[in-house]
């Protein structure tokens, strides 16, 4: 069972000017330096039948394709990692969940939804009814990245490495019709701008994201206030394994 790290808060950049080609693009939620108003974790979806095919599915037509959800093992890791979070954080999301704190957020994606279905049910499990009833809120923000011209080829590895060269060099670039790393960095800044908005009428949230690889990565990179080109790096951005579930910093 993988280890889950301890809570920690997403600690926000914050400035007033947009971002050059290499400068962090910062969080927009808040006007100072002040920290977010929520606790954020990020979970990747389990292993799917693309990744366990070594396949690429970046469009929202195919990934929203039920056929493109979690194989048995990508089921297998998200409940086993919700468990693990659950276990290492139970008294934090019991107080938050008892004051309808606690807020589930998926990409539109089948294999992110089922991942989120799936730690919604263990938490239900936990609680075993104890709880108010949990939902689970869908933010296209979340989606994976758009790969353009490589959607649906394979081997996926040997084209993702080539994309994030390009990312390392210019990450407002978009050559094969590739979503650039930035705006992957801006929509998902906008969507923490909006889940901050949100949280100041409601102190102690807990938000987990779920998302995928590159998403994830490249949303570290704001948190850290980093620019998107470091999230191709894993000395500066650790990558989230399949199914992990930590504090998203």
């Amino acid at each position: 069972m993988k280890s889950v790290d301890s809570p920690m808060l997403i600690p926000l950049v914050l400035a007033g000017t947009l971002m050059s080609l290499h400068t962090a693009l910062p969080l927009p939620a808040q006007a100072d330096s002040s920290p977010p108003m929520a606790r954020y974790f990020g979970m990747r979806h389990g292993e799917s039948v693309p990744s366990s095919q070594q396949r690429i599915c970046s469009s929202m037509a195919a990934g929203i394709d039920p056929r493109n959800g979690l194989t048995e093992r990508g089921r297998q890791e998200a409940q086993a990692t919700s468990d693990a979070w659950i276990a290492a954080h139970g008294e934090s999301i019991r107080t938050a969940w008892q004051q309808g704190g606690l807020l589930i957020v998926s990409s539109p994606f089948s294999r992110s939804r089922e991942t989120a279905e799936i730690l919604v049910a263990r938490l239900q499990t936990w609680q075993r009814q104890q709880a108010p009833a949990l939902a689970i809120r869908i933010e296209a923000d979340l989606r994976e990245r758009d790969f353009g011209r490589f959607e649906g080829q394979s081997p996926s590895g040997a084209i993702y490495r080539r994309i994030w060269d390009q990312d390392a060099t210019n990450p407002e670039g978009s050559p094969w019709g590739v979503e650039s790393a930035a705006a992957v960095q801006r929509r998902g800044a906008a969507l923490i701008a909006r889940l901050e908005r949100e949280a100041k009428a409601d102190q102690g949230r807990v938000t987990v994201l779920v998302s995928h690889g590159d998403t994830l990565k490249i949303l570290q990179t704001s948190a850290q206030g980093q620019s998107a080109a470091a999230h191709q790096d894993p000395s500066r951005v650790k990558p989230f394994q399949t199914g992990e579930i930590r504090a998203l910093i």
